[in-house]
């Protein structure tokens, strides 16, 4: 058997396919026809979409920020709105409930460990819905914590603090330092690194924190019985000391 002439016949054929390969993916244009059909076919083919530039990140701060930032009721003489709303007196429900008493038996039954995990989770959303009047994030309002306490941070130590990732740190701090809260310079003891520090405006935010922080735990405090608030605030002094304990080990 005579495979040459076999492997002969056979090229036309995978030329054929090559041509066909290529030409779904737009790449051969058969032989010019009299007329130009074949430049009209190309000069009526769409052309491919332009990229859209994408758009600088804003410097600006959020308007939420902006009030608390501004010399009228900025600082220490924010208040929250949603704080307002929430510690507002609220109607009494149109219907009696299904089965009165039911959930403050259940709270009655859980565990310590169960409620002060419940009791975490909940106080994290009310801090993270009054911390989005100010304009920053839960995360976000924790770092500007850390710069107040400390003066001045490297990313490491700011991200040990924190228990997050270098990387996560840096994604947190950037928009921040872009509108001007925090700035960075180089560390006297190692100039390879840079430490993070509040801007006056960082500072100033801080007031807005405080403030809304207080608004926060005071509208709690005053819902528990007068006789028992300061025993409550000395248990929470005494538990926090020993979580500083453990944490600081």
């Amino acid at each position: 058997m005579n495979f040459g002439s076999t492997r002969r016949s056979l090229q036309p054929h995978g030329t054929v396919f090559a041509l066909a390969k290529k030409n779904q993916l737009g790449l051969f244009v058969p032989p010019a026809k009299p007329g130009g059909e074949v430049q009209a076919e190309v000069s009526d083919a769409a052309p491919p979409p332009a990229k859209r530039p994408r758009a600088p990140a804003s410097a600006d701060p959020p308007p939420e920020m902006a009030a608390a930032l501004a010399e009228e009721t900025g600082g220490s003489d924010f208040s929250s709105e949603s704080l307002r709303r929430l510690f507002a007196p609220k109607p009494a429900p149109a219907e009696p409930l299904l089965f009165p008493g039911a959930s403050a038996r259940r709270r009655a039954d859980m565990p310590f460990s169960r409620r002060m995990s419940d009791l975490i989770r909940r106080l994290q959303l009310l801090e993270r819905e009054a911390k989005g009047d100010v304009g920053v994030t839960l995360p976000q309002a924790h770092a500007i914590h850390s710069l107040m306490d400390a003066g001045s941070l490297r990313m490491q130590e700011l991200a040990a603090d924190l228990g997050l990732a270098q990387s996560t740190v840096t994604r947190l701090v950037t928009p921040l330092k872009r509108m001007g809260l925090l700035d960075r310079r180089p560390d006297i003891d190692d100039g390879r690194a840079t430490r993070a520090f509040l801007t006056e405006n960082g500072m100033v935010l801080v007031d807005a924190l405080l403030r809304v922080d207080r608004e926060l735990y005071d509208g709690l405090l005053a819902r528990l019985p007068e006789t028992r608030r300061a025993e409550v605030v000395a248990a929470v002094a005494l538990l926090h000391e020993a979580v500083l304990e453990i944490t600081s080990e």
